[in-house]
């Protein structure tokens, strides 16, 4: 199978993150709740992550990251976290419904003002963002949008945020680690993100790294093997957002896949800003809509004359493709492109692709073509 559905979960995964995985199941602990030499070990791998994350990822000390199960988990926390009622919230069309549904959950509920700039389905225009982000509260964007791969520029969007002293909130799903991200330089106050996709570690590992002066609520309540004489949840960090057993062996691979991400990164972008733009030229030339024009995040988005992206994706699965194809969970961009009932095809590469897999695609798809092109 030709994996081309990496912004979905990436496929490859270093040597070393399979060999933490392996580790942990032949020997796990519970980090935190007993003091036997196993339990101090995976407690210290948990701290070595968190150290490294702060440390790749530019927060200063002061900084802290919390574990969680995924990047959505993540938003909500800070999201829910952040919101005590009454505030008034900037978001934008190009958001993942990990963003959105909690905005509209709190909007529902009548605790925020909710504001969202429509991006038309494209970058997020920083003049227009900065008007609309006069006397808000909070910012909650995307390093990177899940559809088209439109980048953000969150430097610029820091600096907006902190002139209208607002709480900035990055979705970093698909902008970690490929797009340059500097936390305290920039000015984010909490970024979220999932373990399993540009970091190449595991499903079931997400973090927020949040700073230390944005006071957030906890999301779930539990035991945190700390302070156990109390029925109350310890206000101390991070342990006041980690409620429940942590996936040790996880959070250990997720930190080698991320030191692995790091040390690439730069064979990485350009790799797949060469083969982004092999992919677009051979699409556009047998006549497809491209919703597409970026190529440091690999991911591209189209469809085929009026073609529903679910029967494409279905063909290119018969060949051995695997693509990812409908709404991909942000509606509010496929309202602004015109694809909500056609949905869209949707490519994204990994750092395993090949100039000649994109080849292979290219052929597959210009028979496709000719299969529509017939039928019509």
């Amino acid at each position: 199978m030709l994996y081309l559905d990496n912004a979905a979960t990436s496929r490859f995964k270093p040597q070393s993150v399979i060999d933490c995985i392996n580790a942990d199941l032949r020997r796990c602990a519970n980090s935190g709740r007993s003091g036997h030499r196993d339990a101090i070990e995976a407690s210290l791998k948990i701290e070595n992550c968190r150290r490294y994350l702060r440390q790749a990822l530019r927060a200063d000390d002061r900084c802290e990251v919390v574990f969680t199960k995924n990047c959505t988990e993540a938003l909500n926390l800070a999201i829910f976290g952040a919101i005590k009622g009454g505030e008034k919230v900037l978001t934008t069309t190009n958001e993942h419904n990990s963003v959105l549904r909690p905005l509209y959950e709190c909007e529902r509920r009548g605790l925020i003002t909710l504001t969202v700039l429509d991006t038309k389905g494209k970058k997020a225009n920083l003049k227009l963002l900065k008007e609309a982000a006069k006397d808000k509260d909070i910012i909650v964007v995307g390093g990177a949008c899940n559809v088209t791969g439109e980048t953000l520029d969150l430097e610029e969007v820091g600096k907006i945020a902190k002139e209208n002293g607002a709480i900035l909130i990055v979705d970093g799903a698909q902008s970690v680690p490929i797009i340059d991200t500097d936390f305290t330089g920039f000015g984010i106050n909490m970024l979220a993100c999932p373990g399993h996709k540009g970091l190449h570690g595991t499903q079931g590992t997400g973090f927020l790294i949040t700073d230390a002066k944005t006071e957030i609520k906890p999301l779930l309540f539990g035991g945190t093997g700390t302070f156990s004489s109390s029925v109350y949840q310890p206000p101390q960090l991070p342990d006041a957002y980690e409620a429940g057993t942590l996936f040790a062996g996880g959070i250990a691979a997720l930190h080698q896949g991320a030191k692995w991400s790091f040390e690439h990164i730069d064979s990485t972008r350009k790799k797949y800003n060469q083969l982004s733009k092999t992919a677009l030229y051979n699409l556009k030339s047998i006549g497809c809509t491209l919703y597409s024009d970026e190529t440091v995040t690999g991911v591209i988005s189209f469809n085929l004359k009026d073609a529903d992206s679910a029967y494409i994706a279905e063909l290119l699965n018969d060949s051995g493709i695997a693509v990812r194809s409908g709404l991909h969970c942000a509606p509010l961009v496929h309202n602004a492109l015109g694809t909500t009932e056609q949905g869209a095809v949707r490519i994204s590469l990994g750092v395993e692709t090949t100039a000649k897999d994109i080849l292979y695609f290219s052929n597959v798809m210009e028979g496709i073509a000719r299969k529509i092109y017939a039928e019509a």
